[in-house]
Parts: structure tokens; sequence; C-alpha cells
């Protein structure tokens, strides 16, 4: 019986830690970044995740570097006018100490144009953080296909 009780144990550690995928360097940390598709040939896609400042200095975020499509930008969400509207950001998101920059629908988040291949479900694509002060957070991006819920 302990050997069942010690395997079940293992085998969800296992996999809550292969699912897990955040990323951290110099204290500040990356919470589960995805990128959504509609399908697996969609053309655009849109990233999200968190980025949490751990650190006792600001910190801010001036690009993504990728090879995952033709072109990837850093986007926000504002209203005017009572209509959302999109647009590329041209100048670093600042991130003071203990502070969180979520990215998320109808706030900051990464597009993506034209994806250089197919993409599949749960796939991850490499991606790098470009931070100040020559901070750079290598990530794997999670490829999530469809209106399937995704839960943090």
């Amino acid at each position: 019986m302990k050997k069942i009780v010690l395997f079940i144990y293992l085998f969800f550690i296992l996999n809550c830690v292969s699912f897990a995928h955040d990323y951290s360097k110099d204290n500040v940390n990356v919470d589960h970044p995805i990128i959504k598709v509609v399908k697996s040939n969609s053309k655009v896609g849109a990233g999200y995740m968190k980025i949490v400042n751990k650190s006792n200095k600001e910190v801010k975020l001036s690009n993504i570097e990728a090879n995952i499509a033709k072109t990837q930008e850093i986007h926000e969400v504002i209203l005017e006018n009572d209509v959302f509207k999109m647009r590329p950001i041209n100048t670093e998101i600042l991130i003071k100490p203990e502070e969180t920059l979520e990215f998320k629908p109808k706030s900051y988040h990464f597009m993506f144009f034209n994806f250089n291949k197919e993409l599949a479900d749960n796939e991850m694509l490499e991606a790098k953080l470009i931070f100040d002060k020559g901070l750079v957070i290598p990530i794997k991006f999670k490829v999530v296909v469809g209106h399937n819920k995704h839960h943090h």
C-alpha cells in the first residue's frame, strides 16, 4: 500500500512540475506564458503571462525576441470613446519593485503575426523577454489551440 501511495504522490508531483512553466532570473519571475490561437493553422495569435518583479529595483520590459512568427510585438488595449483599441507599444513598460505586470485579454499582450509553421496544442515555443540593464529571460510559450479553457 505504501508503494501505491508513493507512486501516486510522485506521479502527481512530476506531472505538476512538467506542466508548470515558470521562469525566473534576477528576482524577476515569468509565470505561465501561453500563446492562444483559434486553430492550429492560424496566422495570428496572442501571448499572455504574468511578470512579477520580486526585486527591490524597477525593471523595464522593452521587447520580445522569437523565431515563432515573422513578426511579434508587445501590444496594449485602450478604451477610447467606449471602444477597445489595440495598438503596438514602442516604449518600455515599467514594472516597479514587488509589482506584477499581467498580460491578458483587453490589456497588455503579445501579438504574433504569420507563424512560421502550423502549431500543435500544448507545443512549447521558445522566446526571450528583453528588459533594460541587460536582463534577458529565456521562456517557452505553451500553445493553446481553440476555445478550450486554460487555467493558471
